[in-house]
This record gives C-alpha cells, structure tokens and sequence, in this order.
C-alpha cells in the first residue's frame, strides 16, 4: 500500500497566496515595494531562513528585532480569519484514509504554523502527529531529508511512498529521496513542475485515480 506525503501549503491549505498578501503588506512597511505576486514567486518553497534572507538583501540593512514576531502573529491572524482547504482535498484524504494509506505532512513552513492551518481548517486529525518539518532535519528541500524523515516514521520504504507537492523544489526533493511524485498545480507552475519531471494534476478530484493507477 502507497504511503501517501502531502506539502501543506497550496497543496492542503490555500495559504500561500494569503500569506504572500501579509507579507507584501509587511515589506511595505519596511519601505520594500513589492507585489503579492512578486512576493509569491520570491518566496515560494522557501524556508523561514531564506525569506529572511531575501528580505535583508532587498532592503540592503538588517531587520528589525521584532519583524519576524510580527511576521508571525500578522500571518496567523489572516490564517485564523480566512485560510480555507484546498477544494476537496478533505473528501480525497477520507477516501485514502479510509482505503488504508498511511498520510503525513512534510513542509518547509515552521511547525506551529503547519499545525494551525491544519487546525483552523480542520485536516489536523487525519495526520495525528504525522507532521515533519524542514527544522527537524539538516537540510531543507530541495534536499531529500524530510521526506526521508517522514517516511522512516512511517514505517514506509521511500520506493512504497508517493508525494503531492506545488514547488519545483518539493518536487525535486521527492524524487532526490527516491520517491514517486506527483505535481498539484491547478495556477502557472505546470511547466515548472514538468521541468522536474513530475506529472501534474489541476484538480484534488483526480487524486484518487491518480494513486489507483500506481499500484
């Protein structure tokens, strides 16, 4: 049976486009003029660390000792007002669950806001505590260690698993761990994720087939 390894933004949660609004919103603060859709392709697959990192450069001087504290309560305030699931991703884990997949989560955001974008959108009980984060090992994706991690925990072979992933560096990391990856890109990252040579899907509907026809 297919252990099944889902990223958790864009790909259970519709966060990233809300949190690149906050963090624009932030930037603008800090006298960086940027898009939401500049901020988005910026910082998309990035840890906490690189986003800082891209941000010390643009403005050319270090942050603020408080940004990162304000960055964080700013991103769950809009988390807990808005962010939704992903469209039927709920009714396809049930149909996984319930067919006998094991389930984790696997992503480059800090624990805490994984567990409250699950928690707020009311997915958190179909991974128990089946949630790995890029801090809990050495190297973050587009390094295989966290899907490694995940499946180890498992209890699962990385050829017995299968990742959902919505960056080109997720991707790259599945497939560097030896696992099969598919690509959820229902916006403009199609190309980017066939360029790793991951099949892609447009719609969580399609999932479900998707893995029957792995077996």
């Amino acid at each position: 049976m297919i252990s099944v390894i889902f990223d958790c933004d864009g790909v259970l949660v519709d966060s990233e486009w809300l949190a690149s609004r906050v963090e624009a919103e932030l930037l603008r603060d800090l006298g960086i003029e940027l898009s939401v859709e500049q901020v988005h392709e910026l910082f998309l697959g990035k840890t906490v660390g690189g986003v800082l990192d891209i941000i010390v450069a643009r403005r050319g001087a270090p942050l603020p000792p408080e940004f990162t504290y304000n960055w964080a309560f700013a991103t769950a305030r809009a988390f807990m007002r808005e962010l939704q699931p992903i469209q039927s991703v709920r009714s396809v884990i049930e149909q996984l669950r319930s067919a006998g997949h094991k389930l984790a989560v696997a992503s480059q955001s800090p624990l805490e806001r994984v567990r409250l974008s699950l928690e707020v959108t009311q997915l958190a009980p179909f991974f128990g505590d089946h949630l790995y984060v890029t801090t809990m090992v050495a190297r973050p994706k587009p390094a295989p260690d966290i899907y490694l991690l995940a499946a180890a925990r498992l209890g699962s072979a990385p050829a017995d698993c299968l990742v959902i992933e919505d960056s080109p560096a997720g991707a790259a990391a599945a497939i560097a761990a030896g696992m099969r990856a598919l690509g959820y890109a229902p916006g403009e990252s199609a190309d980017a994720m066939r360029a790793q040579g991951v099949p892609v899907f447009r719609s969580m509907d399609e999932l479900p087939a998707r893995i029957a026809a792995l077996k």
